[in-house]
């Protein structure tokens, strides 16, 4: 590392943000910030920073919004209206579009982890949190709108 690599943005130490999405009954927080769903894009940038890349999905309105160093996407067709967060815990399944890191964050429900919480999650929560198995495997973690309630 020369004295002057300061000026050159590619050889700058990058900023690690590390995400933990704490579930309540009441609420979901990232990263000490409450958050509802359905939400919008500026409430998560606000959290999460900018989106690394919004691409278009072929053939349809909707648009792919990704994290990639955190390994966070969300699909929608208006930014106004996010209605869930997924989070790719392992990027080596095809998910289509889909961050090129995988997510490192903590997930937290009722103070425990997800992998002992997950069953006590139940219908009347103001979200929903799921698991999305491939191959016996987690490979990604939904959060998102509850459209029972």
């Amino acid at each position: 590392m020369g004295i002057f690599d300061f000026r050159d943005p590619s050889k700058r130490k990058k900023k690690t943000v590390t995400v933990i999405i704490e579930c309540t009954p009441k609420e979901i927080r990232i990263n000490n910030s409450p958050i509802s769903f359905p939400t919008n894009y500026n409430i998560i940038k606000n959290i999460l920073g900018d989106a690394t890349r919004i691409e278009p999905i072929k053939q349809t309105n909707n648009s792919v919004y990704l994290w990639d160093g955190l390994g966070i996407y969300c699909s929608c067709a208006d930014p106004e209206k996010m209605l869930m967060l997924l989070l790719v815990v392992d990027n080596r399944y095809g998910l289509g579009h889909q961050p090129k890191s995988n997510f490192t964050g903590t997930v937290l429900i009722d103070g425990e982890t997800m992998e002992t919480s997950l069953k006590n999650v139940g219908l009347d929560r103001p979200y929903i949190i799921r698991s999305v198995i491939k191959d016996n495997s987690q490979v990604a973690i939904a959060i998102g709108w509850n459209p029972g309630i």
